[in-house]
């Protein structure tokens, strides 16, 4: 069986990463112990983690037509990823600053005029892809947008995982068109009210989706499918900075299951890349390379 491509919809921002003793109260000023200027945004950091993890990816995002886009253009070309689909805007590139306290907790506030412009066609998206190829997005686009690209994708039998942060709007009526569906624990709730994650997980298949997969930090991941639940134990991580390990976790998750590797693996491996992530410092920065990732998926046979 031919392996499966992937083609992550999403943006691309850069990070200006601050670490500081704790996070600053209303009011207060915060001294940084270190800063660090890195290459992020949800999509470009699935992106990346698919591509390294060994994945045929592709990206569609936005930059600005500024000297940030040069250098982040520069970076995914050198990555290996094709970025014949790249939009260039007249505004700046998108930005996120990122606080990150002594326990790996962070804030992250957002500029996102180049995703917010950003309206992908469902014509490219189809023609650069072909049946059971996956396509994945995130929560950074609009909801119209989301909706049109998943819809299309789902008919032209191409296989949809949605990983739907910053949550910006209801996806439930989306999920009918997601094969899977990746949330974090504060996003199951905040899209069903509900606290108990499987509960949250359950209600979310129940919406459309095929399957559900919650990831719960230390605790491990909920993989639900019709009539079954199962907790997949976590990989054992110590945790200094929790920025895009979602996005490890998912851009890991997507190329082992374009590798047509079953899903427990692909969760394992995923799981593997993340807690390698938050073990260091950074975005991209703190994502295992290749030859890493390939001895941390060969010690999990």
């Amino acid at each position: 069986m031919n392996e499966s491509r992937v083609c992550i919809i999403g943006n691309a921002a850069i990070d200006l990463v601050f670490r500081v003793d704790r996070l600053p109260l209303a009011g207060e000023t915060s001294l940084a112990i270190n800063a660090l200027r890195d290459f992020g945004g949800k999509g470009a950091n699935q992106a990346v983690m698919a591509q390294r993890a060994g994945a045929q990816t592709q990206l569609f995002a936005a930059l600005g037509n500024d000297a940030d886009g040069d250098r982040f253009l520069a970076r995914l070309v050198e990555e290996g990823i094709d970025t014949r689909h790249i939009a260039r805007l007249p505004c700046m590139t998108d930005m996120s600053i990122v606080t990150v306290d002594q326990r790996g907790e962070n804030t992250i506030v957002t500029r996102n005029n180049a995703a917010a412009r950003y309206v992908p066609t469902p014509g490219a998206v189809l023609d650069a892809t072909r049946s059971g190829d996956w396509i994945a997005m995130q929560g950074n686009l609009s909801e119209a947008v989301t909706a049109e690209l998943l819809c299309r994708a789902h008919a032209g039998e191409r296989r949809t995982l949605l990983n739907p942060g910053p949550v910006c709007f209801d996806c439930r009526p989306l999920l009918n068109n997601v094969d899977i569906l990746v949330v974090n624990r504060v996003e199951a709730a905040a899209l069903t009210r509900v606290e108990n994650p499987e509960d949250a997980a359950r209600s979310l298949q129940e919406s459309g989706a095929g399957e559900v997969i919650v990831t719960l930090g230390s605790e491990g991941v909920l993989w639900c499918r019709p009539g079954r639940m199962a907790l997949i134990p976590a990989t054992r991580a110590n945790a200094i900075d929790t920025v895009g390990a979602g996005d490890a976790f998912c851009g890991a998750l997507l190329a082992a299951l374009a590798q047509h590797i079953p899903m427990t693996v692909s969760l394992q491996r995923a799981q593997t890349a993340a807690a390698f992530a938050v073990a260091r410092s950074g975005t991209q920065a703190a994502f295992p390379s290749r030859a890493e990732l390939l001895g941390l998926f060969n010690s999990l046979t």
